[in-house]
């Protein structure tokens, strides 16, 4: 990734990397609000949620390295539900 271009015009955090850089993990949709609720009750602070146009939702949130992490449903990339539902 060019990380300049990827951070550009953008109102998620940034793509690519230069230090900490971004990942992104498959969550059911059943699962997600629990997924949130779990590191919120950790004391992890979640940046930004996103409800995405084709379908599907995600948040943002930092490991302790300063790495942007990611939980998302399937359907933010046009995939079916995880686990085949």
């Amino acid at each position: 990734m060019q990380p300049e271009a990827a951070s550009a015009g953008r109102n998620v955090p940034a793509h690519g990397a230069k230090g900490p850089g971004h990942a992104c993990f498959a969550v059911a949709e059943r699962d997600l609000d629990a997924w949130k609720a779990r590191l919120e009750a950790a004391g992890v602070v979640i940046e930004q949620g996103m409800d995405w146009p084709r379908g599907g939702r995600s948040f943002y949130f930092r490991d302790p390295a300063g790495n942007s992490l990611e939980l998302a449903t399937p359907k933010i990339w046009g995939l079916p539900e995880v686990g085949g539902a």
